[in-house]
């Protein structure tokens, strides 16, 4: 590979880092740090007792439970909004917070279990029980890591990603892209300027050694 080439890809790989510490830096300060915080803040409600949460219209949020119950899967829980009517729920993409981000979690043991969206501004009350009416637990109303619609990415677009995914799977890949990728540029040139250096010693010390005649 010629030397032009290879200094057009580290101008390509340097670009790419910059712009993986951009993201990074963006999901981190817009949605991991938010979101915990959000579940620092919130205050456990054991399950069978309802919690209260006032929302604007439009927001969303997650309900995270923790617990035997949230563990096994038995967690069922309900909201209803400031008119009585309950509100459906989401669940979350195949690859979510609790996948890649679980040590930023503030409070031990809760995952974020759905997600809702509040139709009408007021005060929305969500219920949380053991469906097998067996195993006890805790759970909270905070932040939604889950996100919301899919980007399509692929050459033509076609493969659809939950955001959810992208965020769970960006904030642990981009920041640390940003920094090995130039390190390993780096390196390489210098191990690159040791080996010409030491073959071009080579070749002057040959040359001196056998001068023409």
């Amino acid at each position: 590979m010629t030397r032009g080439r290879l200094a057009d890809r580290d101008a390509v790989a340097f670009g790419f880092s910059a712009l993986c510490a951009c993201i990074g830096v963006l999901i981190w300060t817009l949605w991991v740090l938010p979101v915990a915080a959000s579940v620092s803040d919130a205050d456990p409600v054991p399950l069978g007792r309802g919690a209260t949460v006032e929302l604007q219209e439009g927001e969303r949020v997650g309900i995270w439970g923790s617990g035997v119950s949230a563990m096994l899967g038995t967690l069922e829980c309900s909201v209803s909004g400031p008119d009585g009517v309950e509100l459906s729920q989401r669940t979350g993409p195949s690859l979510s917070w609790d996948d890649t981000l679980w040590w930023m979690t503030p409070k031990r043991g809760f995952e974020q279990h759905t997600q809702f969206t509040a139709v009408r501004a007021g005060v929305h009350t969500v219920t949380c029980a053991d469906s097998l009416d067996t195993y006890d637990g805790e759970f909270l109303v905070a932040g939604d890591a889950f996100g919301s619609g899919a980007i399509g990415l692929g050459r033509t677009g076609g493969n659809d990603f939950a955001v959810g995914t992208l965020l769970a799977f960006g904030a642990v890949f981009c920041l640390p892209v940003a920094v090995v990728l130039p390190v390993v540029i780096l390196v390489r040139r210098r191990v690159t300027r040791r080996r010409s250096t030491r073959d071009a010693e080579r070749a002057h010390a040959s040359w001196t050694q056998f001068p023409e005649p």
